[in-house]
């Protein structure tokens, strides 16, 4: 009976031990967002020693509080690490530094992170034209902007959305957007605003027009 308790709990160790190691091992992906041209940290610090990897591959060491961020020409010059925090930062962003980053400190405070990092075009002001001929009873509104990965464009009146577009690709350089209301005998002002934004930014244009 002794031998088969102690088999059993040998059993019960043994199948404890892999989620022992994993939930110690492992980390939870930590979402980063960029434009390009601006800079993200890793709160990760690393006082001491340690590195920050891309993709696998390590591009910046931290030993005994002397770093060395300059390891490959990809990140040459825009990769830093700031000794009063012991974070790293990646400055004059670009979008193929999207990706993903892992930071460790092997020394105490010991710890690891891994990082997503999605770097995205700027948010340029999109342009609202009026494309009403004389003769129609409708008053016709285009509005255009530079199309960039991951954009909305809205279009609004008086605050009311009207029409919405996104873009899933960056395949067409231009997103347009149409609008088409019917004109008024007392020709009132109306105010039609349009308005871009992606994760990172949203910028916005107005256009008033006599209907």
């Amino acid at each position: 009976m002794r031998a088969c308790f102690l088999h059993h709990r040998l059993s019960l160790l043994f199948l404890f031990l892999p989620e022992i190691f994993s939930s110690v091992g492992g980390s939870s992906v930590q979402e980063v967002i960029g434009a390009v041209g601006e800079s993200v940290t890793f709160t990760t610090s690393v006082p001491v020693s340690g590195t920050i990897s891309y993709k696998g591959g390590t591009v910046g060491q931290v030993l005994n509080k002397q770093s060395e961020t300059d390891q490959t020409e990809k990140f040459m010059d825009r990769l830093h690490w700031v000794s009063q925090s012991g974070f790293f930062t990646l400055s004059d962003l670009r979008t193929d530094d999207s990706g993903l980053y892992t930071v460790v400190s092997t020394k105490e405070p010991k710890g690891r992170q891994d990082y997503q990092l999605e770097v995205y075009e700027r948010v340029s002001a999109p342009q609202v034209k009026n494309t009403t001929y004389n003769s129609s009873e409708f008053c016709s509104l285009l509005c255009s902007v530079r199309n960039i990965r991951g954009l909305n464009l809205d279009l609004y009146e008086d605050d009311v959305l009207l029409n919405h577009t996104s873009s899933s690709s960056a395949s067409d350089t231009t997103l347009n957007l149409h609008l088409e209301i019917k004109k008024t005998d007392n020709h009132n002002l109306q105010l039609c605003g349009c308005i871009t934004d992606s994760k990172e930014q949203k910028r916005s244009t107005s256009h008033t027009t006599a209907l």
